[in-house]
């Protein structure tokens, strides 16, 4: 689960727009942007950087980066049973950065913006270690509500490997590759849970959770 930044004001989010100025914020330099305006701003932002990539191949590299930084970040998952986060985004000319995938605690994480980023346009975070007290291998409501708050997508990778995107406009998830398309916790054991569906409404994830 990521932690909530601290909201940031309007005012702030359009001289952000206009100048690429930092906020300095106890967390390190954090985006002048306010929870739920991210996404909205995003295309505005990289219009000014001059993005020329169709929004459909700025999503698939968004995917591929959050992907190889997950998959980086797995084995120190499993190892410590801790969960590791960050975001990605935009830097001033136009290039997609991430930042360093920061430990957490074993049910939460607060994530720091990429060294240098201008738009920050989603999440990633590992689920830890294997949990058969935790049902780890699809994104918690938590998940998905944090994202919402941040006005961000997220990325969630599980102790059986499989890669999430969570929508955070619609509020909605979706597996991006299914069990040990990732690194794969060992003790991971697949039967605990049950069947894993391919994608989740918020409305459904509350009822997997209340069973």
């Amino acid at each position: 689960m990521l932690n909530h930044r601290a909201p940031i004001s309007y005012a702030g989010a359009m001289a952000h727009a206009m100048s690429f100025d930092y906020q300095k914020t106890g967390n390190g330099p954090a985006p002048l942007l306010p929870p739920r305006h991210r996404l909205g701003l995003a295309v505005l932002v990289l219009a000014m950087l001059g993005a020329t990539q169709p929004a459909a191949a700025q999503d698939r590299s968004v995917s591929e980066l959050a992907r190889r930084v997950l998959s980086a970040a797995q084995a120190g998952s499993f190892r410590s049973n801790r969960e590791y986060c960050g975001t990605i985004g935009f830097n001033a000319a136009g290039h997609l950065v991430a930042s360093h995938a920061r430990r957490g605690g074993r049910d939460h994480c607060l994530p720091e913006d990429p060294p240098g980023a201008v738009m920050v346009v989603a999440s990633f975070h590992t689920h830890a270690g294997f949990d058969p007290d935790a049902d780890s291998e699809v994104p918690s409501v938590d998940d998905v509500l944090g994202d919402r708050y941040e006005g961000l997508h997220g990325y969630v990778a599980t102790p059986g490997g499989r890669v999430w995107f969570i929508d955070g406009q619609a509020g909605t998830v979706r597996q991006l590759c299914g069990r040990g398309c990732l690194p794969t916790d060992p003790d991971f054991e697949p039967q605990v849970f049950g069947p894993v569906a391919q994608r989740y409404t918020l409305r459904a994830l509350r009822r997997r959770e209340a069973e």
